[in-house]
């Protein structure tokens, strides 16, 4: 009675929290904000100035006062007709901030891009031309490109500064560094905790270890991560980005729905998907992490309006926190993973000179080392649901707040950097409720990970080291298999068309190797040798 207890009062407070977050995140502006300024000459020239995102808006006010002084200095008989912070790009003012062509005349500048409009296409492009030749002869080198020609990206944007990088390197040490001494501490201690702590063998059909393990792992993670945040903050270091701090506060909620599971065992899916539908909305309001698009046109005009686009990102982001944990399924598979991925994330950052979100996943990517030092091949902890939970929603609001915070990045980037575990839960979910007739949660050992080492990996053996042995072999097979949909998207990281060219491939690939192996026709290059 006391759990029941427990559980209406755990849902209560689950969506207060929620609907609190979300009317909070409604009506508070994103953070970042995108100077425009739109200038008319005298001859029916419109110059659009687009400049990159700002982060908040006496900035951008301050970036939109600069340029009016210089504009009106040099041309006293123009006007300005329109003055913004845009709070929101559409897909044309995305398109006009990366490398795609456009239909007008525009030249790339260090701070954005301009943009020339006439009824004369002629016209548009002798003044091009001629802005060219005056940021020229005032020492600045500024290129005109003509229509339907390739652009590169604003100079501002092409990587970040040794010192950022350095900083983020920092940030991966310590938090790997911490990780790896919490992970040192549970295992030390484990006789202390073991009655709470412990994922015990064959608990459950997901269940594949062959001792009594922690799966507190995602304490080594969380922490890892604090202390990372905590080394950032010190006095040396006055270029350590504020964000950092409130994208672990958001996914406190996650971790700790998550947590109290592992330790109780008592908390029901839908009470963690909610928890983290409640991070996600925090994060959304401290953050504006609110997705703008999704490269798909009809869906872009809905998600123009915020509170479509607010619930959209709240759902995707509990979904791929819980796509996270149904992957978390074998010694270093889920970390692995996950580290693989954010080296992409991290990589493209760099290129648009985010130096948050560079620092954020070196940060992620250390405590998982530190973590994975203990978890893969040892297998001497586990992430848990708590680990698991965060892990799915920092992957999930990093994405996020790639596109929302860099528009030259396509929203098909991180989809194909999360493709395996979002299709895993969508075919689970297929074979268990269409194909099968069972609840769509309801766990069985069907999945891609478990027919690897069932009918992979398997030798028949049975001893507590060849059952780690082979738990311990699924995850390398996965990484090679994820590895080639992550390389693909760090080629074409701004081309939706070739992005999904790249997801579809892997789908492809993931439903022929699951056929062949779940029919017991599996391809010999599959099979290492026996142990």
């Amino acid at each position: 009675m006391s759990q029941n207890k427990g559980n209406v009062l755990l849902l209560t407070l689950g969506c207060g929290l929620l609907i609190l977050f979300l009317s909070l995140a409604l009506f508070k502006q994103p953070g970042v904000y995108y100077p425009q300024l739109v200038v008319e000459t005298p001859g029916d020239l419109h110059i659009t100035f687009q400049n990159n995102g700002k982060p908040n808006a006496s900035e951008c006010r301050r970036t939109l006062d600069n340029l009016t002084g210089v504009i009106q200095a040099a041309c006293p008989v123009c006007r300005i007709t329109a003055h913004d912070c845009l709070r929101r790009l559409n897909n044309d003012q995305a398109r006009w901030l990366s490398d795609l062509p456009l239909d007008v005349p525009s030249a790339t500048l260090p701070t954005g891009v301009a943009l020339y409009q006439a009824g004369n296409p002629e016209l548009a492009r002798q003044a091009c031309l001629a802005s060219e030749q005056e940021m020229a002869r005032l020492g600045h080198k500024v290129t005109c490109y003509p229509p339907q020609s390739p652009r590169p990206l604003a100079q501002e944007t092409q990587g970040l500064a040794p010192a950022m990088l350095g900083l983020a390197l920092l940030a991966l040490l310590g938090a790997a560094a911490v990780a790896w001494l919490i992970g040192h501490l549970i295992v030390r201690y484990d006789d202390l905790h073991a009655h709470f702590s412990h994922d015990h063998v064959d608990a459950g059909p997901q269940k594949f270890h062959a001792q009594p393990t922690p799966r507190i792992g995602g304490v080594a993670l969380y922490v890892g991560m604090l202390g990372a945040g905590g080394l950032l903050m010190l006095p040396i270091f006055e270029t350590s980005p504020p964000e950092y701090g409130l994208l672990l506060l958001a996914g406190a909620p996650a971790f700790f729905g998550g947590l109290i599971e592992d330790m109780t065992k008592n908390v029901g899916i839908y009470q963690r998907l909610l928890l983290t539908m409640v991070s996600a909305a925090l994060c959304a309001w401290l953050l504006g992490a609110i997705l703008p698009r999704l490269d798909i046109p009809i869906l872009d005009d809905l998600l123009l309006w915020t509170l479509p686009a607010l619930l959209f990102t709240v759902f995707a982001v509990s979904g791929v926190a819980n796509a996270l944990n149904i992957i978390d399924g074998y010694n270093g598979l889920a970390a692995g993973y996950a580290v693989l991925a954010l080296a992409a994330m991290a990589w493209v950052s760099a290129q648009v000179g985010d130096v948050f979100l560079v620092t954020a996943c070196f940060a992620l990517i250390g405590a998982l080392l530190g973590f994975l030092a203990w978890n893969w091949p040892a297998g001497r902890i586990f992430l848990g649901d708590g680990g698991a939970y965060l892990l799915g929603f920092l992957l999930a609001e990093l994405s996020v707040l790639l596109v929302v915070r860099n528009p030259e990045v396509s929203p098909w980037f991180p989809f194909a950097l999360l493709i395996y575990p979002v299709f895993e839960t969508l075919f689970s979910i297929y074979r268990r409720r269409i194909l099968r007739g069972h609840g769509a949660m309801r766990p069985d050992a069907l999945h891609l990970h478990q027919l690897i080492y069932g009918r992979i990996v398997n030798n028949n053996k049975w001893t507590p080291a060849d059952k780690l042995a082979r738990n311990n072999r699924v995850a390398p097979y996965l990484w090679s298999i994820n590895l080639f949909v992550i390389l693909w998207a760090l080629v074409f990281w701004q081309s939706p068309p070739l992005l999904l060219v790249g997801v579809t491939l892997f789908c492809v690939v993931y439903l022929a190797l699951y056929r062949r192996i779940a029919r017991l026709r599996v391809p010999a290059w599959l099979i290492g040798r026996p142990t």
